[in-house]
């Protein structure tokens, strides 16, 4: 099958992943800076394989550097602070964690609200999750094994999540050394990716918006592709506060 790499026409094999057809059509510096893909307008994996179509496919590398690279790695660092949270608070059950224009956040179900001084001890553990750089892998299950797999976890807001997809829908899973979270991706290839961050507040909200639901811990944070761009932002915000 040929593909279309940023104008060269390179040949891949069935199955070929995406890192594999970039790998053939860019430079050895462009390639080790991708950290997802583009298949056309769909964004994918790394490790995701080639779309197979009938028309010549157009493959893109996705950099941090781009505003899809920067959703990507604020993505991901919801998922590495839902994974920091996990470890220092098993009891706490997961929601949802998506990035949001400056940033992400994560919503827990907890006994008792988060402190600040809590928020200190959560960023110590997503830096030495990062320093893991555990790889971010996508497995998927049928729906009753998805269901079974969240209800002995015990995450039941995942399982509410699952039940309401189709009942023949193959549900997606991201696993990060010892975590596992529900969601449909994409992803970075690794923890190691999430260089520059920082947790930024705490707010209370209601389980899918609905104010009948039960009330939440929601932990917003951003992140940056370098520690100077995610300084620079918080000293604006500062000085956005004083004015």
């Amino acid at each position: 099958m040929q593909v279309s790499v940023e104008g060269k026409m390179v040949e891949v094999s069935d199955g070929a992943s995406c890192a594999d057809a970039l790998k053939e059509g860019l430079s050895g510096k462009r390639f080790k800076a991708a950290i997802a893909c583009k298949a056309g307008d769909t964004l994918l994996d790394l490790t995701a394989p080639v779309p197979t179509t009938a028309e010549t496919l157009t493959l893109t590398p996705v950099t941090a550097d781009t505003p899809e690279g920067l959703g990507l790695i604020r993505h991901s660092a919801a998922h590495v602070m839902a994974a920091a949270v996990k470890k220092l608070f098993p009891a706490a059950k997961v929601t949802i964690g998506p990035s949001i224009e400056n940033g992400f956040y994560y919503d827990f179900d907890v006994d008792e609200p988060f402190t600040p001084d809590f928020l200190k001890e959560v960023e110590k553990e997503m830096s030495r999750i990062v320093k893991k750089n555990d790889k971010l892998e996508r497995f998927e299950l049928p729906r009753e094994e998805a269901i079974q797999f969240m209800e002995e976890k015990g995450e039941p807001y995942k399982v509410e999540l699952i039940r309401d997809l189709p009942e023949d829908a193959h549900i997606s899973f991201y696993r990060q050394g010892d975590f596992t979270d529900l969601c449909a991706g994409p992803h970075v290839p690794s923890t190691g990716k999430v260089k520059a961050f920082k947790l930024t507040s705490i707010a209370g909200a209601y389980w899918r918006g609905n104010e009948k639901n039960k009330m939440l811990q929601r932990i917003y944070g951003t992140a940056f592709t370098d520690k100077a761009e995610l300084d620079a932002y918080l000293a604006r915000i500062e000085e956005a506060k004083k004015r």
